[in-house]
């Protein structure tokens, strides 16, 4: 593999195990096991969350979720460009070439996969240059949607009406893939210009305005774009999304009964995988890049995108205090994130937050 198989491709073991649960709910229906392939086919498409340490996302949710990861990689390069102290960098030829060639490099992993793992034939994955979603994406979707709830209680699912969700899938995960690897391009050429410094300042210039950028693109365009506005089918989204591309584990720590008044409630999620420290520093590597760890370059988009979430979603009866802790691209063996939601009228941050992604302030 170009890029490490378990940095970069949790995607493709989701994909084969989506080929593997329609297989088993179709032999079901075959067998005349109605219930138990209704069963399977629901668990295709709504994800299979009964077990922490086996999750599945689920059609329904590794789809929007995609298209919303594709949407963060532009709000991200979109934010780096606009605050680079070099914008003729983007018509550089070595920018150019390069993007080219490591894109290449991940879709030559992908062909291996698809064709390895029988997740759909190698035509269906040829795309044009540069990789996007496709404009009438939310109608796809939704026709994706609405036909699959169609057969649920069939228990059986077509090889066409398949591959479609899983040709919807990759065209999100090569468009993600595209844009991390512009801005590791993007950052690796910064760096050998301007040194760490250089990139430093523009993480610091550019990660709150690329916060608020990426909140507006999942909260005001993406996912209401399919109807997805319901904050159960958010948090669902939110919660379990992550797991198309990341091994990860979840923790809540509560405070005694006699201090919760006092003492903050710790969630901690440790991620195991990372497809963003894959690429970034893949690319760094073969470019030269002269650092000694990529995370300069990303792990302050992670944390930032994290802290905007807080500020939306955590209730303004709490006050959220947010730490990335450790971090897979700056040497750790994983990466822990923090948030720490302390009791306390906290009204002005969460309606700053809320003016700030659906008031119009962009």
């Amino acid at each position: 593999m170009n890029y490490s198989e378990y940095h970069s491709h949790k995607w493709s073991k989701n994909l084969k195990e989506a080929v593997r649960r329609a297989q088993s709910a179709n032999e079901l229906a075959k067998a005349g096991k109605t219930e138990q392939s209704k069963q399977e086919l629901g668990l295709l498409y709504q994800g299979d969350f009964r077990n922490d340490k086996q999750i599945f996302p689920g059609l329904k949710v590794m789809a929007p979720y995609w298209k919303a990861e594709e949407a963060m990689m532009r709000c991200r390069f979109e934010a780096m460009a606009q605050y680079s102290n070099t914008p003729e960098m983007f018509k550089d030829k070595e920018f150019t070439d390069s993007v080219k060639k490591y894109y290449q490099d991940f879709i030559d992993d992908v062909r291996i996969l698809i064709t390895r793992d029988k997740i759909l034939p190698e035509p269906q994955i040829i795309k044009d240059y540069p990789p996007k979603m496709p404009d009438d994406w939310a109608n796809q979707l939704q026709n994706l949607m609405k036909e699959t709830e169609s057969i649920l209680d069939s228990g059986k699912i077509d090889t066409a009406l398949l591959e479609r969700w899983l040709v919807f899938c990759l065209n999100g995960i090569i468009a993600y893939n595209f844009g991390l690897i512009q801005q590791a391009v993007l950052a690796g050429l910064t760096i050998r210009k301007s040194g760490e410094a250089g990139i430093n300042e523009l993480v610091a210039k550019s990660r709150d305005d690329y916060g608020w950028r990426v909140s507006k693109a999942f909260f005001v365009e993406v996912f209401p774009a399919v109807n997805i506005t319901d904050v159960t089918d958010l948090q669902t989204i939110g919660r379990y999304g992550m797991f198309a591309d990341q091994d990860l584990i979840t923790k809540e720590t509560l405070p005694p009964a006699d201090r919760k008044d006092k003492e903050p409630k710790i969630k901690t999620t440790e991620f195991l995988n990372c497809q963003e420290y894959s690429i970034f520093d893949t690319v760094f590597k073969k470019m030269k890049v002269p650092v000694k760890h990529s995370g300069i370059a990303m792990c302050a988009y992670c944390e930032e995108h994290g802290k905007k979430n807080t500020q939306i979603f955590v209730p303004p009866s709490m006050k959220p205090v947010v730490k990335m802790l450790k971090t897979l691209a700056m040497g750790d063996k994983s990466f822990l994130f923090e948030p720490k939601l302390y009791p306390g009228d906290d009204m002005e941050r969460f309606m700053a937050a809320q003016n700030k992604v659906f008031g119009g302030e962009f």
